[in-house]
């Protein structure tokens, strides 16, 4: 019987979101086989390929691992503020290459790993992982069999300082992209016209962002930041005139659940005078509709690291590849330049 093919992998950073989530998912994807991993604390790098049943080669330097490796891809998994270079040398060596967010510090960075990419005729992907959590993609899935989107919110609140890399760029492009990123898709137009109120809180820079925003679709975006609360906070709502659906993806800890409302055919304005509404209710759990009890295998990490395998040897562009990583980048400068 002939042995499916693999895709040879080479990981740059094995820091945390190495550590906890790709690393954890790449062992568990049957199309990948992690050949080296490379980190500037080549001790870290060492303990991390430890952990596969045939360890990778171990590097200090990534031009090393690119030069003498015969890599099919690359997982890019450094600081925001170090991820420019090494996903370009990828490419330019002829490697596909997956890149955690944000997909550059600017768009003018976003834009050149674009043009990259198209260069080498490689797949550039990014790490927008919440498009990919399971729970997201069957509430969207509920919601459209009955009734279109008019409103979609996204929601990412924690308790830090929005100064990320040491201040080489802001918690909203850095983080709070994940949110921005899922709602610019979920609605599904361009986005023409929006207004941006910012503050500052305890924090040397500005720490909170809530924008409302119209697409050229007519679907309503409401985003909302604040890095100085009570905790992580991280939630979606997606509102149409037959369905609302509220998607918790963290209050605290790493939760993962989902309520949807489905309106039923009674219409009541006044829960005290008449009485609820005729509502078909739902529940779900994420866990639960990704088979997963691990965090990676829940919350989008391992079924973005499968696809990414899977547009390699199928020939194919990832749902997240750099051009929408360019589309939400322009995304966040609107938002930015739309403050009042």
């Amino acid at each position: 019987m002939a042995t499916e093919k693999k895709v040879r992998v080479g990981v740059i950073g094995t820091g945390g979101i190495a550590k906890n989530v790709h690393l954890p998912s790449l062992r568990d994807v049957p199309e990948a086989e992690v050949v080296a991993v490379c980190d500037l604390v080549e001790s870290k790098a060492r303990q991390e390929s430890e952990k596969f049943s045939k360890r990778p080669n171990v590097y200090a330097l990534y031009p090393e691992m690119i030069e003498k490796e015969q890599l099919d891809a690359v997982f890019v998994l450094t600081e925001p503020d170090r991820i420019f270079r090494p996903t370009m040398d990828a490419l330019s060596a002829g490697i596909h290459v997956f890149m955690e967010k944000p997909p550059g510090t600017t768009t003018f960075q976003t834009e050149t790993l674009l043009r990259g990419a198209r260069k080498a005729d490689r797949i550039l992907m990014v790490g927008f992982n919440r498009r990919f959590v399971p729970l997201v993609q069957k509430v969207l899935d509920m919601v459209r069999e009955r009734s279109e989107i008019t409103q979609v919110e996204g929601t990412f609140i924690k308790h830090g300082t929005a100064a990320f890399c040491q201040g080489a760029l802001s918690a909203w492009e850095s983080d709070t992209i994940h949110a921005i990123d899922l709602v610019r898709w979920i609605a599904g137009g361009e986005p023409a016209a929006a207004a941006t109120v910012i503050g500052q809180t305890e924090d040397e820079v500005v720490n909170r962002w809530n924008s409302v925003v119209e697409f050229d679709n007519g679907v309503t975006g409401i985003l909302k930041a604040n890095y100085r609360t009570g905790g992580r906070v991280h939630a979606f709502e997606i509102h149409g005139p037959n369905a609302s659906a509220f998607i918790d993806l963290g209050f605290g800890a790493a939760t993962c659940g989902a309520r949807i409302l489905f309106f039923g055919g009674k219409e009541s304005y006044s829960i005290s005078s008449a009485g609820a509404q005729q509502n078909d209710y739902v529940e779900l759990d994420g866990k639960e509709i990704a088979g997963q009890q691990e965090f990676y295998g829940y919350y989008g990490f391992l079924q973005e690291d499968q696809e990414f395998m899977r547009c390699i040897l199928e020939n194919r562009r990832p749902m997240t590849d750099i051009e929408e990583g360019v589309k939400s980048m322009r995304f966040v400068d609107f938002l930015k330049s739309s403050v009042i």
